[in-house]
């Protein structure tokens, strides 16, 4: 099980991590595979121009993209 830690402040909402979180909980394929659980913010990491901010295990993704994120998923099954 790979756990992914998704920030929910405001900086990463207002740039897309409520899109890549709606995504991750609707794909079935995942469903087994991951653990999802939200963040209201990783501190310095969430600065506006490192937003959206997504933990995939124990690694920081800055600037995350949902093919960033599905990528990393993968390097961590």
């Amino acid at each position: 099980m790979v756990d992914v830690k998704i920030c929910v402040g405001t900086n990463c909402s207002f740039k897309g991590s409520l899109d890549i979180l709606e995504y991750l909980e609707s794909d079935e394929s995942l469903s087994e595979t991951i653990r999802i659980s939200t963040h209201s913010c990783f501190n310095k990491a969430c600065k506006p121009n490192n937003a959206p901010v997504v933990m995939v295990q124990d690694e920081l993704i800055l600037k995350a993209t949902l093919d960033k994120i599905l990528l990393k998923i993968r390097e961590k099954l």
